[in-house]
């Protein structure tokens, strides 16, 4: 027979007792593979491999599925990171254990968000991502659950028709946020950025190649842009390249406002105040600039030194 970890690692990482004894295992083989820990018990009942998902891992020992932010974060997707560990029963479930203990009970301060649901899915440790999308929806503020959505469509898991259906599955209150909801994000951080600029007035233009600088990430005015840093930013590297960048947009005539993840969340009013004050300069400018255009200084000719004739 196939051994039983190959299995388990086939069905997705984790299977029941009862699915490996209809397969034809006894629980001999399922001693004998405890015992080399080639597998181990996640809960009562339920086997897992070591190298499986460690969130997937607590979310089954809980005795449910990752939901919401945090299936949304096993796909892949750059979506905020959850404060709780956030899973999906039945609402028929009971004999909850904690994350990290299958024999203890489950408590309200064992970090973990419980959702009830009715739904199914194919996989024995996380829901869909449309399934996933729907918790976050029914949870979460605008802002979280716009970025979610945008994080779904940028990385290709969702096309737009199929977001159409989850939020026709959403809260009346969240149905409005459809048309915020944007492929072109690629991060929440941009994402948060577009929304509060939107509801201060302030209209941008997102992704934006430059030619000779590449893609920014929005324009709010024709030489004005704006550029929202990640944690990406800690590479020596990529701050060098940044400001390659800037200069690179300072000799075209425009101007960058670099805003790290840690200002846009703990200084958005200061960062704000300085993108009014930038689009009024770039306004005030672009004024002048019709009545008195920009004319580039003429080269000078560099005089060749004649030699001196001897006496």
């Amino acid at each position: 027979m196939i051994p039983v970890e190959r299995v388990i690692r086939r069905h997705d990482f984790f299977l029941r007792r009862r699915d490996l004894l209809a397969m034809g295992y006894t629980d001999a083989q399922l001693k004998s593979a405890l015992e080399r820990k080639r597998i181990f018990r996640v809960r009562q009942g339920w086997y897992s491999v070591p190298d499986a998902p460690e969130s997937g891992i607590r979310a089954v020992r809980v005795g449910g599925r990752l939901t919401a932010l945090s299936a949304l974060e096993s796909y892949g997707l750059l979506v905020p990171r959850p404060t709780r560990l956030q899973v999906a029963v039945r609402p028929t479930a009971c004999r909850l254990r904690r994350p990290t203990d299958r024999r203890k009970r489950l408590t309200r301060l064992s970090g973990v968000a419980v959702h009830w649901s009715h739904r199914s899915s194919a996989s024995p440790w996380r829901v869909s991502v449309a399934d996933a999308l729907v918790a976050v929806l029914q949870v979460e503020g605008r802002d979280i659950a716009v970025a979610a959505c945008s994080a779904a469509l940028h990385s290709g898991a969702l096309r737009e028709w199929e977001l159409d259906l989850v939020f026709e599955r959403a809260p009346v209150r969240g149905r409005a946020w459809r048309r915020l909801a944007s492929a072109l994000d690629e991060s929440h951080g941009e994402t948060f950025a577009r929304l509060w600029m939107g509801d201060a007035g302030i209209e941008c233009e997102q992704q934006i190649k430059v030619a000779g600088v590449g893609w920014l990430d929005f324009r709010l005015r024709k030489n004005l842009y704006v550029e929202v840093d990640g944690d990406q930013h800690g590479d020596p590297g990529q701050w060098e390249k940044d400001h390659e960048r800037d200069v690179a947009i300072a000799a075209l005539g425009g101007k960058t406002i670099r805003i790290t993840y840690r200002q846009l969340l703990g200084a958005w009013p200061a960062v704000l105040a300085a993108i009014e004050r930038a689009i009024a300069d770039a306004d005030a400018l672009a004024a002048r600039r019709r009545v008195h255009p920009y004319r580039p200084p003429p080269k000078r000719k560099r005089r060749r030194s004649r030699a001196k004739r001897p006496p």
